[in-house]
């Protein structure tokens, strides 16, 4: 299978359970499995729902059990439809902030400002993390030349650019988020000596951030009507 596929088991108290290892000697009287539709690498293929199908088929058939198909009459279709409406949503807001006359950024200055509006660096992906209080990750900020920030490097380096990044659908309010990523940036503009650019290296004022923030507007409430949540579980699912 090309997507991810869960499978749970209903006990006799009417409690739902992921099948695991742990659950083999259990009884259930009812198992319920699960088939992604697609994520950020596009719709499930053909072959996928077909062995799907026929994995369930079997297992069924093994249980002496009673299959049942719910969800949509035609799930390809519908998956191709979601994956079509996942690639118009899928946004990533990025500000840059560049190095201007006063030459590259000093690692230690970045990351003492970095630290200073919030952020901390994660060495897992050498990347620093706005997290709000629930310590869910609403923005980034990343070394433009793709490579990972380390407490070593950051001692050493001269950095030439960073980018701020706000990953729209996996964020809940992605408006405030926003706000909160402009500020931040701003506060580093100004103790980096830096330029804020957007992804064609122009300098973005006022009036360029307030179009930015009507289209996150837009893309939320088209997310809403579509019954997507942006940053809920289906969301973080279909943009994995």
């Amino acid at each position: 299978l090309d997507k991810p596929s869960r499978w749970l088991g209903l006990n006799a108290d009417g409690e739902w359970r992921y099948l695991a290892k742990e659950q083999e000697h259990h009884q259930f009287v009812r198992v319920a499995g699960t088939l992604q539709l697609a994520d950020r690498s596009g719709a499930v293929s053909e072959d996928a729902m077909r062995n799907f199908r026929l994995k369930a088929e079997e297992a069924a058939s093994r249980l002496q059990a009673v299959l049942e198909w719910r969800g949509q009459t035609d799930p390809q279709r519908y998956a191709q439809e979601l994956d079509r409406f996942c690639v118009e949503v899928d946004v990533m807001v990025g500000l840059h902030l560049v190095s201007a006359r006063n030459g590259p950024f000093a690692g230690t200055k970045l990351r003492g400002l970095a630290e200073a509006g919030g952020m901390e660096l994660i060495t897992e992906d050498g990347a620093f993390h706005y997290r709000n209080e629930f310590g869910e990750t609403l923005f980034t900020l990343v070394n433009h030349e793709q490579q990972p920030f380390t407490p070593e490097m950051l001692r050493t380096a001269l950095i030439q650019a960073v980018t701020l990044q706000l990953d729209v659908p996996r964020v809940k309010n992605c408006p405030e988020a926003f706000n909160l990523m402009v500020l931040q940036a701003r506060r580093m503009e100004q103790g980096l000596n830096a330029k804020l650019t957007d992804d064609n290296q122009r300098v973005l004022g006022d009036a360029e951030i307030e179009k930015i923030r009507r289209q996150l507007k837009l893309i939320h409430a088209a997310m809403v009507a579509r019954g997507v949540i942006p940053g809920s579980p289906t969301a973080l699912r279909l943009f994995s």
